[in-house]
């Protein structure tokens, strides 16, 4: 007898055609019925949707309610957890993912307890490494739908694992999870049960009874027994939940197949494979909110509380959780209405301006208190646990048009890149009132410095002398350092690689085309035009430096305005574009600005970067390692044939890089917030990144790329001007030459070019050089050291932080390691502390211990196997 563990649920989208807002007023009533249905018996069991901000949410408005919501959860009826909010997989980074699973663990834990199982019923794809994810807290079972397909799995139940050896019981729901609706609503209990029972191994087989924001089913009971009369003993139906489940399927002994890697396939269901480009404007910030607050943010924290500035745990906890509302798939895709997407991008301006204050008030606060502080010290900060030297980029604000540097004793040569006269009195109307001595100079300047790992060095500024060479200003249609040149020849750049003497012609160009899909996918039109681009007639501006050589063209892109004009080929509008590529003394990398003024609308651009290199495969980074994807997937022919949802383009996520390599030639893309890249030409030897994507509907029904209903909402065309993109949009991007591809080295190398060195003058010339420079602020109490170094990861080879903070308890400091690659790392170096520590412990992602440490101030991090994450609380 096959026995069916009926699961009452809501799926409870955060946000999407609606807001947060709006669905938080159904939310307050249906958890009101949730609470009488399950106090009064008319259901056992609910699972609310596995995430804790919705409960938070409904517990901020009737915190009354707070005591019968415990009751429930800690007996095992009311079921919640593990997550914050239902997470893309995709496009969101791991040290994320990490802390959205944290805070809703520990949520639930704190009112009663929490499903332990990686419960993701609707995310568009699941990464290769949730498995390990996982595990690292402390989850080894999990219930998704979508990303599958029979030949990754003939069956729905399988073991799960990542290259670590972390290892999950899967069960996909391939059916969905509103799929038990027909319980409810249809008479036809042989095709529910034929249905429900196909491609599975075990006779416990799971039927999810919810949906979207759906209502208690009242008379759940007696479906139940209305079916099993009429089921006559074939099937028992019984109230119950996934945990009871997955306990009778373990009880059962029955050997599974064993698979590795992402799910990311339209089979069975939707993927959106290119839902990654949409709304760049938000994934933009959202790199950047990220990247601050995992590297600046907190590293800055535990800096400033070695000094004894508290670390305000909550206040980095709160930033967390803005940014991980927009974190749900629906919200990190973009998929929503523009009323919705507004509330979205408040909350990403949100975090970004209280993480970007927090950075500046800790580096003010630590700068004005060292012992010999005095006007015009700059103090830079290496908030990377490694030295750092660079060439870095500052602005300071001096009295005098000339200055020099002083590194101690050492005169430090700067190139001056623009210098602006400000006034620093009173302003008004009437500029002539102004008094001459009251202007000053800000002066933008790049020089070398070598930065120690976890802290920072001062440096001297002494007005009136002289330590600079400035930078000059041509018509030149190259730039060029030691190791690389970059030329505009005719309108095509080309990239002279002087190492290994190897010219990439027509390197870097701009594709455009039409885009009748919508919030969802890209899909091109029934008529379409695509326009290639390169910089024939540019404006040039080249200027070179002892530092810096930048080139910067711009000019407009002529175009379409819309879909109808397209289709007459009418070119009616225009794209202002501002491209500066950029080379710094010594480095290999080329650093790209974009901007784009967008005036068209329903089109896709993409940069494009012919690489020379045909590739079967391209290689981009997962939230704590790297995957190999198939440049052709295999069945891009016959999709429809086959029967599935979606055309299985080979367009992929990424979370920071894309690589193509072949024998001593590796090619690297990094980016800072594109997300989405495929690969191109004849000889599949072409990186294209999606810039964005301009699209005016939420959904739209029979695209080319996916036939069939409109996603989203298929009863209603819901506009979405706003996801137009109407306005100017910024791009960061690097290109990385070398001649082997290493995941280590490209992570490495990302994470030094994506993280800026944060730095404070003492002067009282220009108040506003940061958001509180205005506002007065006391000294620490006690003299802080000229320089200082907390932590020290030189001698660390082959092996990234992911995290460096305060446990969330306060008890000690986390440190959140991991092997990016495929390879087994031996031993992988010491770290050296430099205080004296009271202990070291290896922990989970959880922060529960595993083991202690033997060591004094040396930690030695030991072996790594292939994409192992390993966690550290170390007490000082």
């Amino acid at each position: 007898m096959k026995k069916i563990h009926v699961i009452a649920h809501t799926h409870w989208d955060f946000e999407w055609y609606f807001s947060a807002n709006e669905s938080l007023i159904q939310l307050i009533y249906h958890m009101d019925e949730v609470l009488k249905a399950l106090e009064e018996g008319i259901i056992d069991y609910y699972l609310l949707d596995g995430q804790l901000s919705i409960l938070k949410d409904y517990l901020e408005v009737c915190p009354n309610k707070e005591d019968r919501i415990r009751k429930l959860i800690s007996t095992g009826k009311l079921i919640t957890g593990p997550w914050y909010t239902q997470t893309d997989q995709m496009i969101i980074s791991g040290e994320s993912i990490v802390r959205n699973l944290k805070i809703g663990i520990d949520m639930a834990k704190d009112l009663g307890g929490y499903m332990n199982i990686g419960y993701v019923p609707d995310s568009f794809g699941q990464s290769i490494d949730a498995p390990q994810i996982y595990n690292g807290m402390g989850i080894d079972k999990v219930v998704f739908w979508r990303g599958i397909t029979k030949e990754i799995s003939p069956y729905r139940e399988f073991w799960w694992s990542s290259e670590d050896g972390s290892e999950v019981l899967a069960y996909n729901i391939k059916n969905g999870y509103f799929i038990g609706g027909n319980l409810i609503y249809s008479e036809d209990e042989k095709w529910l049960m034929e249905t429900i029972e196909k491609d599975t191994i075990y006779n416990n087989i799971p039927l999810p009874v919810g949906g979207d924001q759906r209502y208690v089913d009242f008379n759940l009971k007696s479906r139940i027994e209305e079916f099993n009369k009429r089921l006559k003993g074939k099937y028992y139906l019984k109230e119950s939940t996934y945990e009871k489940m997955f306990d009778d399927i373990l009880a059962e002994d029955k050997p599974l197949n064993k698979i590795q890697g992402e799910f990311l396939y339209s089979e069975d269901s939707k993927i959106h494979r290119s839902i990654y480009s949409s709304r760049y404007d938000h994934k933009y910030l959202n790199d950047k909110v990220e990247r601050r607050l995992i590297y600046q943010v907190e590293p800055l924290m535990v800096i400033g509380e070695q000094f004894g500035i508290e670390y305000k745990n909550q206040l980095v906890q709160n930033i967390w959780e803005v940014i991980l509302r927009n974190h749900a798939h629906d919200s990190a895709g973009g998929c929503n209405t523009d009323k919705t997407n507004k509330v979205i991008l408040s909350r990403y301006e949100k975090a970004d301006q209280m993480s970007y204050s927090t950075v500046d008030y800790l580096v003010r606060k630590i700068s004005e208190s060292r012992v010999d502080s005095k006007k015009n010290d700059i103090t830079i900060f290496n908030t990377l646990p490694y030295t750092r030297y660079k060439v870095i980029k500052i602005e300071v604000s001096t009295k005098d048009k000339n200055f020099a540097l002083f590194d101690g004793e050492d005169k430090i040569e700067y190139q001056v890149l623009n210098r602006t006269k400000e006034y620093s009195g009173v302003i008004s109307r009437n500029k002539e009132d102004y008094k001459k001595d009251l202007y000053y100079y800000v002066t933008k300047i790049a020089f070398p410095i070598s930065l120690k790992p976890m802290g920072y060095k001062t440096i001297k500024l002494v007005e009136g002398e002289q330590s600079f060479t400035e930078t000059e200003a041509n018509v030149d249609n190259y730039i060029e350092n030691e190791k690389i040149k970059i030329e505009l020849e005719n309108g095509k750049i080309n990239i002279i690689d002087k190492e290994k003497n190897k010219i990439y012609k027509d390197a870097i160009y701009i594709e455009e085309s039409g885009d009748e899909g919508d919030t969802y996918d890209y899909s091109p039109p029934y008529n379409d035009r695509i326009y290639k681009f390169d910089f024939k007639h540019s404006i040039i501006d080249t200027k070179h430096g002892k530092y810096v050589d930048v080139i910067r063209l711009k000019g407009n892109y002529e175009l379409p305005k819309d879909l109808e004009s397209r289709k007459k080929d009418l070119i009616d509008s225009y794209v202002e574009y501002d491209l500066q590529i950029e080379l710094t003394k010594d480095s290999k990398l080329i650093e790209c600005n974009m901007k784009i003024n967008n005036n068209v609308k329903d089109h896709r651009m993409r940069i494009i970067f012919n690489t020379g290199i045909k590739s079967k495969y391209s290689y981009a980074d997962t939230p704590f390692g790297y995957i190999r994807r198939e440049t052709v997937p295999k069945h891009i022919d016959d999709w429809r044939e086959i029967g599935w949802k979606e055309e299985p383009t080979p367009i992929y996520p990424m979370l920071s890089y894309v690589n193509l390599n072949e024998d001593e030639n590796s090619f690297t893309v990094m980016s800072k917030g594109i997300k989405e890249y495929e690969i191109v030409g004849d000889r599949k030897d072409k990186v294209a990144l999606t810039l964005f994507r301009s699209v005016g509907y939420l959904g739209r029904p029979e695209l080319l790329r996916r036939p069939g209903v409109a996603s989203g909402n298929q009863f209603k065309y819901i506009e979405t001007p706003d996801s137009q993109l109407l306005k100017q949009l910024h791009f960061k991007f690097a290109i990385d030459l070398d001649r082997k591809f290493s995941p280590y080295k490209i992570k490495k190398k990302y994470i030094n070019y994506s993280i800026s060195t944060p730095y404070y003058q003492i002067q009282e010339l220009n108040k506003f050089t940061n958001t509180l420079k205005y506002f007065v602020s006391n000294k620490l109490s006690h003299k802080l050291p000229n320089e200082f170094n907390l932590l020290d990861m030189d001698e660390i080879d082959g092996i990234i932080v992911s995290a460096i903070k305060k446990s969330d308890n306060g008890d000690g400091y986390i440190l959140r390691l991991y092997n990016p690659s495929k390879e087994f790392i031996k031993n992988g170096g010491n770290i050296k502390i430099n205080k004296t520590l009271e202990s070291i412990e290896l922990i989970d992602m959880k922060e529960d211990k595993i083991e202690s440490i033997k060591g004094s101030n040396i930690l030695n991090i030991g072996s790594f196997n292939p994409k192992e994450i390993k966690n550290y609380r170390i007490r000082m």
